[in-house]
């Protein structure tokens, strides 16, 4: 809160100045007020950048914006000192428009590329997926003459599993730790598929501006289709990629057949690069090298097992061992019943007793005696008119293929047209890491997705909406380079920093930074500045570790010097 005292004013801005670090050293405002000259009033950069801020400390509701920066040292935060009524809903509104008129695909382009040279960004690595956004309202905006919306918003396949809602669908493409470089507003109805088709014609021309000569395309099992893989295969359009072989494919499960059978495993070990822990066992991997035949070309694949068995993939086989063993037990219940005039006869319909494909039936015949009518005599054996035979029947789980079947569950089938050797071939063991990071785009989604940060969007323009997707696609950025950095420079130096529960770690989130800097006070007497409150010693690591002066809290031009990972070097640096 802001407390004015005479000329002297007190504000908590927590760590916001970090955040305004980062975006001032990506150019957000200049990137956008290039684009979106300013015709009156407030820039649109600035504006934008309070959108950033106002996103990163858990979005308010837009018209609400004004009560959020009231209370802040705009001067501080936005670099330019703004009455915070100039951050109106009507500015905001204004400035929405003028970013989708001006095309936020390309501001967002010139700020990641200034990203990828600033931190020296590994394109080597392309993330994509799709995710989709529920909204409120009919949205009935397309039955209009002329109308150039930029996406439709309708009912499609929810990813949120709320078909009552219409929705839109993002795609997002990422690099180097996640951080995003590429953001497609799509229509509600979009097929994933097709979605990574157009992806697939404009990636190699968009990736040749970050500066690696070739990369790898990373995508989810909706990248395997027919059209898709000729793509990629082609000589003038061939693409390095890496995805999951869908399970729909017959060459998918003999594969991972094959591989059971054979049992020639690479053991991976473990490849996540946290540690485990009590709650959360780390997954142990093993891997089988083989080639599939698809569409008239062959692709290597590899089959790998994991000991943290898909629990989706194990309750069906469950499924599966209860409706054989419930089969087998019907069928042993009805032929038990049968009595059969001679041996022989039983013998046959032992032998004719199908076999589960879990389990099986073993048993014996057992020879029952008739008598013929009267009563028991008192003396002597009662002998029996004639015998009828019946079976005695048992079921026993088929132990092996029980076995094979849990081991194939715990199975799934990496498809790649990267070779194993030479210039260009990756090692089995790198290529499951390199789709293991797929993770990293789907935590971005759950960032994206965040009822804290994203609320409920009651934009009634797709044009505002996608504008309003750049905003938090930047912020994204912002949070994902923060933490990036945190864990290069420990990296770096091989140290640790305090995280949850004041326990080190080598790997700290943008999330356990801000919580050390939930209160900072910074004192304002004319034109200067100083905090109320020293930082303490964890404090102080954290901004080290981020590049960044202590005078961040008080400095609204402070320098940002980006920690550069292991063997790389900043392209600012190199020319």
């Amino acid at each position: 809160m802001l407390f004015i005292s005479g000329e002297t004013s007190y504000c908590d801005v927590r760590y916001l100045p970090i955040v305004s670090a980062y975006a001032r050293k990506l150019g957000v405002v200049e990137a956008v007020d290039r684009a979106c000259p300013r015709s009156r009033g407030i820039s649109a950069g600035r504006v934008a950048l309070a959108l950033i801020l106002d996103t990163l400390s858990g979005r308010t509701p837009l018209y609400l914006l004004p009560k959020t920066f009231e209370d802040l040292d705009t001067e501080l935060l936005l670099g330019e000192r703004i009455e915070a009524s100039e951050l109106n809903d009507d500015a905001v509104g204004r400035v929405l428009d003028m970013i989708a008129d001006a095309g936020s695909g390309s501001i967002l382009t010139t700020v990641a590329l200034k990203a990828g040279r600033i931190f020296c960004l590994d394109g080597s690595r392309v993330h994509h997926d799709t995710t989709s956004h529920s909204v409120y309202g009919d949205y009935d905006l397309y039955n209009e003459a002329n109308q150039t919306h930029p996406f439709e918003i309708k009912k499609g396949f929810s990813k949120a599993r709320r078909p009552d809602l219409k929705q839109f669908v993002q795609s997002l493409v990422c690099i180097d730790s996640g951080i995003p470089v590429l953001s497609k507003l799509k229509d509600g109805n979009a097929s994933d598929k097709k979605i990574n088709g157009e992806v697939l014609d404009l990636i190699g021309e968009y990736m040749r501006k970050f500066g690696p000569k070739s990369f790898v395309y990373v995508a989810d099992s909706a990248l395997i289709t027919k059209s898709n893989l000729t793509l990629m295969s082609d000589g003038e359009t061939r693409c390095p990629f890496v995805s999951r072989l869908p399970l729909t494919y017959n060459e998918c499960k003999q594969a991972i057949h094959r591989a059971v059978v054979q049992g020639r495993w690479t053991d991976f070990g473990i490849i996540s690069p946290q540690f485990p822990s009590r709650k959360r066992k780390a997954a142990h991997y093993h891997g089988f090298e083989t080639g599939v035949l698809l569409y008239d070309h062959s692709y290597r694949v590899l089959v790998v097992h994991s000991d943290v068995y898909d629990e989706r993939r194990m309750k069906k086989l469950e499924r599966m061992l209860q409706d054989d063993c419930t089969a087998m037990t019907d069928t042993k219940t009805q032929l038990e019943k049968i009595e059969f005039a001679c041996r022989p006869d039983a013998e046959a319909a032992l032998s004719r007793i199908d076999k589960g494909r879990f389990h099986e039936m073993v048993g014996e015949i057992r020879e029952v005696p008739k008598y013929g009518p009267g009563r028991t005599k008192h003396y002597g054996p009662r002998k029996p008119k004639r015998f009828v035979y019946r079976l005695n029947l048992d079921i026993k789980p088929k132990v092996d293929q029980i076995a094979a079947a849990e081991e194939e569950a715990g199975c799934f089938v990496l498809i790649t047209n990267v070779p194993q050797e030479g210039p260009e071939g990756i090692e089995s063991k790198d290529l499951l890491t390199i789709y293991k990071a797929q993770d990293a785009v789907e935590r971005n989604f759950g960032f994206l997705k965040d009822p804290s940060i994203v609320n409920s969007l009651f934009l009634k323009k797709p044009q505002r909406i996608e504008a309003l997707g750049l905003i938090l696609v930047l912020a994204l950025m912002i949070w994902r380079l923060m933490e990036r950095t945190m864990r290069a420079a420990l990296d770096r130096t091989q140290s640790t920093i305090p995280g949850w529960d004041r326990k080190p770690t080598s790997r700290p989130t943008s999330l356990m930074m801000t919580t050390e800097f939930h209160s900072i006070t910074v004192v304002r007497t004319g034109s200067d500045r100083f905090l109320g409150k020293p930082l303490n010693p964890t404090q102080r690591q954290y901004v080290a570790c981020l590049g960044l002066p202590e005078d961040v809290f008080t400095n609204p031009y402070t320098t940002l010097r980006p920690a550069i990972p292991k063997g790389l070097r900043s392209w600012e640096t190199t020319g």
